[in-house]
Order: C-alpha cells, then structure tokens, then sequence
C-alpha cells in the first residue's frame, strides 16, 4: 500500500505499488480518501484489501489524533465496497438509489458461494486478495442519501452528492475548502472512462471545469489537476464530432476502429495506463462502439 499526503487535511491510499493482477487489476489501482475535519475523520471508499486498509486507519486516526465517523461510498461496484468490515462501526453512507442493486450482487455476484469461486482465480498470484474476497464481511449501509449531504461546519463540511452517470447511484465527494474533489469512477486515471453514453457526459466534465475545484481524486489512479479534466472533455468533444461525420457516411464501425483520423485517447502509454483492468478487455474500443451505436440511433 503507498499512502499519499495530498494536503494537510487529506490523504490517500492504494496499490499501485504492488504487481499487477492479470487476473484483475481494479482493487491495486482503486482509491481510499481520508478526510480530517477538527473533530473526525471520514473516509471515501474502501476497496478490497481489509488488512491494509485497516492500517491506513489506524495510522491516520494516530496521525490526526481523531476517530472516524464515516465511511462514504461512490458506488456499489466490488473493488470499492469488498473492506466495508473495517467500517462496521462507523456510519456507512450510499446513495439510495443503490440499494436495490447491492441486495442484489449479495445474492448474486458477492454471495458467499460465488465469492469463494472468485478468490480461486487469484489464489496463486496474490493470497491476500483471495483471502479478502473470499472473507468479506459485507452489509447494508445505515445511511442513504437521494440527492445531498453535508458533514462538518461551513469552513471545513464535505458534501456527497449524488450525480449518477458512471452508475446510476454514483457519488462524488466535494471538499469545498480545500478546492478538492473525490469523483468515484465517473473519472478514471488508469483506464479509458466508463461513464453513461450520453450527452450528459461531457457536460458532466464541463461543468467541473467551470467548478472552484483544483484537484480531482479519482476513482481509480492517482490525483490529477484541471487541465485533465479538460483533456477528457477535449477528447468526447472530438470522438463525438468524427463519429457524427463517419455515420453520415455510412461507415461501419469496424472501419472506423481501424481509422487512422480517429481520434487517439490523450492518455495511452501514461504511468498505470491500462485499456482494461482485465488482459482480454478493449474499454476504449467498447467506449468508442458504444459512442458509435447511441449516436447512429440519434440519427
């Protein structure tokens, strides 16, 4: 685990120090936030290794000599929910409308039985995550939320708002005193995006450039600055544009993937980029597919 300080307030962690699964990469890549107010301590996310994850606590309740009082969840997806058990003694917080789809991945995908059958895929290459997925002591949080909620005085509250897009309940967490940002996985540093197709997206990155925010924690990767943000808009704005032409054209898609004038995601080749947290995954090109498809069907 590398924790980062970012401010005097704010730490992260993750496991971008550790080898790379080839199983799946996500729980090495994702991001946990500490966020110190004067009397608390709450936390963004909670990924999957409990052991480290528990150290990070205990290591930033003895740095900042307060308790922790929440646990914020962006959203439901395994590697940012799997170390809840850290957390059972806090408040746990989720957007609402997640709630039905967390019953139902406990009953499906992260039911005992079928998590035992995933902790096998991993089991030689790394026997803590095998050991965590297979262990998770998974809940229903105690709070839910269906647009906002602030925590903290005026100078120094966060709030958790509700956007949607990534998933239906994706949340961010604003950090307003501290022009700070933590996004969920409505922004990838170490993938292509996975966000909604849909023109509400790079609208959603619009109007992040137009916010009093300077840094962005995202939910997988490290911290990045504005002029990403605006990298990723830049990129949707032009994909968006050539697409619209090909489709005029009657160009397949297919061709399209294999044009040299399609536009080239400013990130490939950057420290941790990967096209997919798992090897036999292309998320750029389904990104792109999936771009093709949704404005074919508005023409």
């Amino acid at each position: 685990m590398q924790v980062q300080k970012i401010t005097d307030n704010i730490f992260i962690a993750n496991f971008l120090d550790k080898k790379r699964s080839i199983v799946n990469d996500a729980p090495q890549t994702v991001t946990i936030t500490c966020i110190a107010l004067p009397d608390q301590l709450i936390f963004v996310d909670c990924g999957v290794y409990s052991k480290a994850i528990m150290e990070f606590r205990k290591q930033m309740e003895e740095h900042f000599q307060r308790k922790t009082s929440y646990l914020l969840l962006t959203h439901i997806h395994w590697d940012h929910i799997l170390a809840m058990k850290v957390f059972k003694d806090v408040d746990v917080v989720i957007a609402k409308r997640g709630i039905t789809g967390l019953k139902r991945s406990y009953s499906g995908y992260l039911s005992t039985k079928e998590r035992k059958e995933r902790a096998k895929d991993y089991r030689e290459e790394d026997s803590e995550i095998a050991e965590d997925i297979e262990n998770a002591d998974l809940f229903i949080p105690n709070i839910t939320v269906k647009d906002e909620l602030e925590i903290g005085e005026e100078e120094r509250k966060i709030i958790f708002k509700v956007i949607g897009n990534h998933t239906a309940e994706s949340a961010i967490v604003l950090i307003p005193g501290e022009k700070i940002m933590c996004t969920g996985d409505n922004l990838l540093v170490t993938y292509p995006q996975l966000t909604r197709t849909s023109y509400d997206t790079p609208e959603m990155y619009k109007t992040w450039e137009n916010m009093d925010i300077d840094l962005f924690i995202p939910g997988h990767g490290n911290p990045v600055k504005k002029d990403y943000i605006q990298s990723v808009r830049l990129y949707y704005d032009s994909l968006i544009s050539f697409l619209k032409t090909k489709i005029k054209q009657k160009i397949s898609i297919s061709k399209i993937l294999k044009d040299e004038d399609l536009p080239k995601y400013f990130d490939i080749g950057s420290t941790n980029w990967s096209f997919s947290c798992r090897p036999e995954g292309n998320w750029l090109e389904n990104e792109i597919t999936r771009w093709h498809r949704f404005l074919k069907k508005k023409q």
